[in-house]
């Protein structure tokens, strides 16, 4: 979520999004003067930044959900561990009972506990994504006994020492409206799954989509990159069965909450109204054709499949 890259060739999918909604420069011009504006950008840099921008995202979201997120992260800990952390983060369980559902209790959490939370949730998520496994029960047999080596202990400990200086910043930001604004949006859920994991929100606050970035935006394939990213989550969502109206992109080192009504954002770039159910099921079959997916089914009944024999990608920001 933190670095942009060009792409050396651009995927099918992206060449399609910009052919369809081509005329990004006044949104463009938005963001730039949103953060131009900007009365004291954040400049500390955190030692990792992709970890820290993983980190942020995890602690921000256990700050704002009324129950635990990333349910198949905590599944994958030992109950002891999951305990530990969902206890740390302010949630306690219903009722006394190892099937008890969790809920917060504690709204008050200092963002240093949040944050270790966070770290040790993203470390997680790396370690899994390198593992050949498939279910909760086989990530926690393999994870068993790295999460008790000391290395791995230190590693974790290390990580979130190192990104505390800029986290600091980066709270103290967040307390000053974008908690209030973001939980004004409606009740949040982290890591919306977008086609079946094809794509990954980083929250979705009522029906708002949210997406977070602490690194620097500067060059113009960046902030192509973001609307490539927003457009790709407002066109799957109601294809995913979301229900969403805007989207919402959150530039946490620029103090920037920018937030677009879906209909709106995609008329202005493809210069006029927009089906975004029809463009959904488009965007949605070049994607699954990358992934080599059968075709699906679509929330009316038909199938979406390729057209033109192009293809989509997996990006998780």
């Amino acid at each position: 979520m933190y670095v942009f890259r060009p792409d050396l060739e651009p995927l099918p999918s992206k060449r399609w999004l910009a052919r369809r909604f081509p005329y990004r420069e006044e949104l463009i011009a938005d963001l730039r003067q949103r953060t131009h504006r900007s009365p004291a950008p954040i400049t500390v840099c955190p030692p990792n930044p992709r970890h820290f921008g993983r980190a942020i995202e995890k602690t921000f979201a256990l700050d704002l959900c009324d129950t635990p997120p990333y349910p198949h992260l905590f599944a994958s800990l030992p109950e002891t561990g999951r305990r530990t952390l969902l206890t740390t983060a302010g949630y306690r369980p219903d009722q006394p009972g190892g099937d008890a559902a969790w809920r917060r209790t504690n709204s008050a959490v200092p963002g240093a506990r949040l944050l270790t939370v966070g770290s040790v949730l993203s470390i997680l998520e790396q370690a899994l994504r390198q593992l050949p496994v498939t279910t909760p029960d086989e990530a926690h047999a393999t994870l068993q006994g790295p999460l008790r080596d000391r290395r791995t202990i230190a590693v974790c400990a290390a990580a979130t020492r190192a990104a505390r200086p800029a986290f600091a910043a980066f709270w103290a930001s967040y307390l000053s409206g974008f908690r209030a604004a973001l939980r004004s949006y409606g009740p949040a859920t982290a890591g919306p799954a977008l086609l079946d994991g094809l794509r990954v929100a980083d929250m979705l606050a009522g029906a708002t989509i949210v997406e977070l970035k602490t690194g620097h935006l500067i060059e113009t394939h960046q902030f192509e990159g973001l609307i490539d990213q927003v457009l790709t989550y407002a066109l799957l969502a109601a294809v995913s069965g979301y229900q969403v109206a805007a989207v919402a992109v959150y530039l946490a080192r620029y103090h920037v909450l920018a937030r677009y009504p879906i209909d709106a954002l995609t008329a202005e770039l493809a210069g006029g109204p927009v089906d975004t159910t029809e463009a959904g099921n488009h965007l949605a079959a070049l994607i699954r054709a990358e992934h080599h997916q059968p075709p699906q089914p679509d929330r009316h009944g038909g199938l979406t499949v390729p057209i033109g024999g192009e293809a989509g990608a997996h990006h998780h920001a």
